[in-house]
């Protein structure tokens, strides 16, 4: 689809630059949870995603009021404390714990694509049953987008459920997956998707990196990913050295100077919700033709 006729259908001129403000880690913890959901109603951020198996989810059932939330499907699982195992036990997903395999590589040996399939499934339904309006789908990792038989998978899931994906920016797939996604229907940001955790140790600061990406954004739909959250010992425990660059994105959201960035580049600011609306439209003019 061409970039302009996306804008038209989202009610915007073709000169536009528009962003999704996302945040990832939803219900990882506690810290995620506060921090996550404060920025989502202050909107500073326009959406954010759930792992579904993530030991403080059901947190975000009691907090959720709404908000533009997507599911993270989950399919590696690597954090040294603690592990999550998927939810249909499938036999080739998981590793000699019962769990899901630490990598991308364990998974992509030995994942079956039925199974794959089913699990996705099982993510959402489960999503849908604690009473999300799921608004679009990821992977967590790129274990599923960087796979051509999985990235099928996906977008089959996506057609299913009618949900716009994420698709990141910079991953060397082999293959090209938002051309791909266009073609069946499903719309990915038109852009860069930018992920602000990929590198926590980087020592350039976050506030200069996300200048520099939000100065350098082009016409159409473009995302930028954080993975804010508030200072905790939790999070200490869980993140180690990589911490203080949660917070640091919590304390970015929140500030005067990420705001008057927006305004200075003229970015507009829209959610994953937007783009799944225009999905259906498109989706309901096509069953119409047939």
């Amino acid at each position: 689809m061409d970039i302009n006729v996306l804008l038209n259908l989202l009610g915007f001129p073709p000169d536009s630059k528009l962003c999704i403000i996302s945040c990832d880690n939803l219900g990882f913890a506690h810290s995620f949870n506060q921090a996550i959901f404060d920025s989502l109603r202050k909107r500073t951020s326009s959406c954010a995603r759930i792992i579904i198996g993530a030991p403080w989810a059901r947190e975000v059932i009691s907090q959720y009021r709404g908000e533009d939330i997507g599911v993270a499907l989950t399919f590696i699982s690597n954090h040294p404390i603690f592990r999550i195992a998927p939810l249909t036990q499938s036999p080739t997903l998981v590793d000699g714990a019962g769990e899901l395999p630490a990598s991308r590589k364990e998974f992509w040996a030995h994942a079956d694509t039925d199974e794959v399939r089913r699990e996705c499934r099982a993510q959402l339904e489960r999503a849908i049953y604690y009473g999300f309006d799921p608004s679009h789908i990821s992977s967590e990792g790129s274990a599923l987008t960087l796979r051509p038989e999985f990235f099928d998978v996906m977008l089959d899931i996506a057609l299913e459920f009618n949900l716009p994906i994420k698709i990141p920016d910079g991953v060397d797939a082999g293959f090209p997956a938002n051309e791909i996604a266009w073609a069946e229907g499903v719309i990915s940001p038109t852009n860069k998707v930018i992920d602000f955790d990929a590198n926590p140790t980087n020592s350039k600061s976050i506030i200069y990196a996300v200048e520099e990406a939000i100065s350098n954004l082009q016409t159409g739909v473009s995302e930028l990913s954080f993975r804010p959250s508030l200072p905790s010992d939790e999070l200490n425990a869980l993140a180690g050295e990589k911490a203080d660059f949660y917070v640091e994105s919590q304390y970015l959201l929140d500030s005067i100077e990420f705001k008057q960035l927006l305004m200075d580049y003229s970015i507009r600011i829209i959610g994953y919700r937007e783009l799944k609306f225009v999905q259906s439209e498109l989706a309901d003019r096509n069953e119409s033709d047939r």
